[in-house]
């Protein structure tokens, strides 16, 4: 009676060790589902989502076509005549207004016709921070400055571009 029971438990055994071995994959195989990706791109810094991908390295500038002087009136580009309030200087990293200075601080879209970030603003002793958007439009002759925030202006407003001596 043993070895009947043996021989049942053995023949499980021996029917597997007779059996094919699993095949080797050939490169025929199903590819994997991984990504490829070169080492420069493993080791690239993330964009955050959302983020435009001609953001990347462009923190804290305004496209060249934007810098320059802009009025909000023809009397604005002309600071002879003493009132020039509706003056807007863009630099490469600020704008100046007539009393107060923003600095650009955390882009969240930039391209060439426009930017949006988060300022840091400075004027009349006071200190604020304020999402705003700068926008090109009419070929390059307007500037559309938009804020975002409880105490931002309400509504765009536009600026023209001043003339500059030599032009």
């Amino acid at each position: 009676m043993k070895l009947f029971y043996f021989s049942l438990l053995a023949a499980p055994l021996a029917l597997a060790a007779c059996s094919d071995p699993a095949p080797e994959p050939t490169g025929a195989a199903t590819p994997s589902l991984a990504p490829v990706v070169s080492e420069s791109e493993a080791f690239a810094p993330p964009v955050a989502p959302g983020a435009s991908a001609s953001a990347q390295g462009q923190d804290g500038v305004f496209p060249a076509v934007m810098r320059g002087k802009w009025g909000m009136t023809a009397a604005d580009c002309n600071p002879a005549r003493g009132d020039d309030k509706g003056a807007m200087t863009v630099g490469q990293g600020s704008v100046k207004f007539f009393e107060s200075v923003a600095e650009i601080g955390k882009v969240k879209n930039i391209d060439r016709a426009s930017l949006s970030a988060t300022f840091d603003y400075e004027g009349e002793g006071m200190a604020w921070q304020r999402d705003a958007k700068f926008e090109l439009a009419d070929g390059g002759k307007t500037l559309i400055l938009t804020e975002f925030g409880e105490d931002a202006p309400q509504g765009p407003r536009r600026y023209s571009r001043c003339e500059e001596a030599g032009r």
